[in-house]
């Protein structure tokens, strides 16, 4: 395993800095942008009789963002294996995972190489070379690498006290007055301590019949048209960066009645109620989220 040089260490894949590495290179981060916050996105038309502006909400950017250091191998051929290690980092085009860790927390932030090379500077000793990365991260909020969980949580469950009307009478032997099947409706109180906004993902299993999301305090809705069977799982993701609707790893978007989207505001809590008809639970995970 890589073992620490110094704090924070930057990790993509199989690939880290501010460590030395089971090949016995050292790489050592001199520079970065990463510990910026992101900029705002402003909206604002001047008002063309009257003082300032006309604004509406202001949103997150993109990152782009810089990490530059060097690499000391213990001879030439394992700089040019360092070398050949670093460009494979993003050999496909996609996005990968950064991990920065300072020891007392970890934080990932999904990135890919901007139009700008890998650029790679080999020593006059071919002993090592100076390397600078250019990253570019759609989603620019730093999630934290911990998930957190509400639930799971039973939506419907058969009572067993209350009136039982079927036998004509009271019904002691299950304890007391059976009612039957009840239909309790399951709370879940998701936080977010972070600086930026995050979005939770709903896990729903079966069986269970059009389950819905309301955020009471500002009445937005997600509602599913569909029914979970037993066995079948139906997976919400809210997030604008990864949404998608899938029952048992099949697109069901379109089964959604209602897509307004349930976001955790930063430093903030929100309660989410959900319902259904059936005996099915419900799962949120989310994770804290930074700029």
């Amino acid at each position: 395993m890589p073992s620490l040089v110094i704090m924070p260490t930057y990790t993509i894949g199989s690939w880290s800095a501010n460590v030395d590495d089971d090949f016995s290179c050292r790489w050592v981060v001199t520079s970065q942008t990463l510990h910026s916050g992101s900029a705002r996105k402003t909206h604002a038309t001047e008002r063309p009789f009257g003082m300032g502006a006309y604004r509406a909400r202001s949103y997150l950017t993109a990152r782009s963002d810089t990490l530059q250091g060097w690499c000391q191998a213990p001879d030439f051929t394992g700089a040019a294996a360092a070398r050949d290690r670093l460009l494979s980092v993003f050999s496909d085009g996609g996005q990968a995972t950064l991990v920065k860790s300072d020891g007392l927390s970890a934080r990932q932030l999904k990135v890919e190489l901007d139009a700008t090379a890998v650029k790679i500077e080999p020593w006059a000793d071919a002993q090592g070379f100076d390397w600078q990365l250019s990253l570019y991260a759609a989603d620019p909020r730093w999630l934290d690498t911990a998930v957190q969980t509400a639930g799971p949580l039973t939506v419907i469950g058969a009572a067993t006290d209350g009136l039982d009307w079927g036998s004509g009478g009271l019904d002691w032997a299950n304890g007391g007055l059976d009612w039957g099947s009840s239909g309790n409706s399951g709370v879940l109180s998701l936080s977010n301590p972070g600086t930026a906004t995050t979005w939770p993902v709903f896990t729903v299993t079966g069986p269970l019949t059009n389950p819905t999301f309301t955020n009471p305090a500002t009445g937005d809705l997600i509602a599913y048209t569909g029914t979970v069977e037993t066995g079948q799982t139906l997976v919400i993701d809210t997030s604008p960066f990864t949404r998608s609707v899938a029952l048992n790893g099949v697109d069901r978007f379109g089964f959604l009645a209602s897509a307004q989207w349930i976001e955790i505001p930063s430093g903030g809590q929100v309660t989410v109620q959900f319902s259904g008809t059936g005996a099915g639970t419900v799962t949120a995970t989310w994770q804290y989220a930074y700029n």
